[in-house]
Formats: C-alpha cells, structure tokens, sequence
C-alpha cells in the first residue's frame, strides 16, 4: 500500500481513524457498542442453545486456544467447512459473541467453526498469529479426515487480518495437507497494514514495533497471498458507516488481488456500520450472508429442521 498519509496523523487522529464506533450513524460511540454487545450476548446463546454443536474445542495447550464446532455431527461429511475468525482489535470480544454467524451457514449446509485465540495483554501479535495457524491446521486435519469439499476462510476486522495471513500459508509445508483444500475466504472490515496502528492507543496492549507490524501485515505477503489463491475465491466487504482508513485498505488490498488475476472482489454494504455489517449476518437475506452462501455453492433449505437438536 502506497499511501502512507496517516504518517502525518498524530496520536488522536490516528485513534480516530481507526475507531468504528466513533464513524457509526447508529448512535453515540458507548451506544453503539453497548447495544452490540447486548444483542450478541442475546442472540449467540439462543444459537447455541438451538444448534447441534461441540464447544471449547482444544487445538493447543494455551488455556484459548479453543474452537467451536457447529453442524459436524448433523450434516454430511462432505460439507464444506466455514471458519470464522472474530475481531476486537485482537484484545477484546470472545467466539462466544459469535455463535449467532452458525445459524444460517449452518441452515444452508456448512458446518461452521468459530475459532478462539490468546489475546493481548496476555499474547503478542507474533504469538496470535501463530496460534491462528496452529488452529488452522487442526481445521485442515479435521476437512481432510471428513473429504469435506473445502474450506472457506472469514475474518471481522482484526480477524479479517489473521484470515487473510492464513491465506498466505503453504499447508503442503504447515501441515502435509495441500492448500488447494481451501476454496475460498471472505473478508469483512479487515485491517491489511498494521503499521497504522503502531502509534495509536490500540497497540497499547499489543506493543508492536513497526518491525512486527510489517510483518504480521497481509501486504507484506501478499506475493504468497496470490501464490496460494490461484485458484480461490476472495470477497472481501465493507460497511458504508466503517472508518474511512478501513475503506481505504480494503480497496487497496482488492486491487493488489485483482490486478494478480485473482478471483475477487470487493463490495461496499450500504446502511450498515462496522458492527451491523457481522450482526447481520444472522438475516439469510443480508447481502453477505448471500455472498457466502453462493460463495460456498450453497443454498438455504431445510437442513436446519435436522440441526436442531440439543447443544453439546
């Protein structure tokens, strides 16, 4: 990415430019949030409550690093796997607060993961990332053991970053399962390049250099991105309401993809601020629900009628 203008930023713009509550039109910053944090509570624990699903899920020895299944013992071995990566600036926010994204993946047939991680304080971005990929092959082991049709990789915001670093991965190497096995990735609100972020309040917690943000940045391997990817689909979307600078980068991150000849591509979503573009999810109408679903060669139907059974 070649424009560098938050360099001249100081300290509070930065802030600003990457807070999403403070560019919602849904309210005041607190309300924004507030009211995001009580309707995922509400809606995540009713879906957990109404799926089949396996929770906390060991992929490591670290006390988060846990996934939750959903739909695996209820639709056919050859589903495809949707992993879900959540975001909260890699700090805050829980798998937990996203169970409710299971519901219609789930309904339309693709048994879903949500994937949990160490944060900051108590991980590095090095750390986190690793973890990611620890996860990840866990989730290749577990396609390839099930001759799942293929995985689909989707990230929020932080998440977006560790979703697309995971696209850059050779899982020939990683874990003897070739990366062909994923088809496909969704990005929502990512952040590409750290390095912004470096001077703000939000590295507080992460304490990155600008040496470790660059390279745990997915334009720093974006070569490897495109190397990977010949033959995936990546989506990448954006809230209308999201900060300009999150705008800004995901267009740059899609032309850098387009412009290698991959197939992508990058969609505005009106009405919506950076929290509503993942609460909506829920909706089988909402634009990227649809956009995963036809992503996956899927359609919503009935399987949901066979999905609900008691929690595990």
């Amino acid at each position: 990415m070649n424009n560098e203008s938050w360099r001249n930023w100081s300290r509070e713009e930065l802030d600003y430019q990457y807070t999403p509550s403070r560019w919602s039109k849904q309210g005041t910053p607190d309300e924004v949030i507030k009211h995001h944090q009580q309707w995922q509570a509400k809606e995540a624990k009713r879906v957990r409550e109404s799926i089949e699903c396996e929770l906390n899920i060991s992929y490591g020895m670290a006390d988060d690093q846990k996934l939750d299944i959903f739909g695996a013992n209820t639709l056919p071995r050859e589903s495809p796997i949707f992993v879900f990566i959540h975001g909260g600036y890699w700090q805050v926010m829980t798998k937990e607060d996203y169970s409710y994204i299971a519901l219609p993946l789930t309904k339309a047939g693709a048994v879903t993961i949500l994937m949990e991680y160490t944060r900051a304080p108590k991980a590095n971005m090095g750390t986190i990332v690793s973890e990611v990929k620890q996860g990840m092959s866990y989730i290749m082991n577990f396609a390839k053991r099930r001759e799942s049709c293929g995985v689909y990789l989707c990230g929020h915001s932080a998440g977006g970053q560790l979703a697309a670093i995971l696209l850059s991965v050779d899982w020939m190497a990683e874990c003897m399962i070739p990366s062909s096995l994923i088809k496909g990735a969704l990005l929502i609100s990512g952040i590409y390049d750290l390095r912004p972020l470096v001077p703000s309040s939000i590295n507080d917690p992460l304490k990155m250099t600008e040496a470790t943000a660059k390279e745990n940045s997915p334009i720093t391997v974006m070569k490897d991105i495109i190397k990977q990817s010949k033959s995936r689909r990546i989506e990448l979307v954006v809230a209308d309401e999201d900060p300009a600078e999150l705008r800004r980068q995901t267009d740059e991150t899609w032309q850098v993809l387009k412009h290698a000849g991959i197939s992508s591509n990058s969609t505005l979503i009106p009405g919506v601020d950076h929290f509503g573009v993942v609460e909506n999810i829920i909706q089988e109408s909402f634009q990227v629900t649809q956009i995963a679903i036809e992503m996956m060669g899927l359609n919503i139907g009935n399987i949901d009628k066979e999905l609900k059974n008691t929690a595990v």
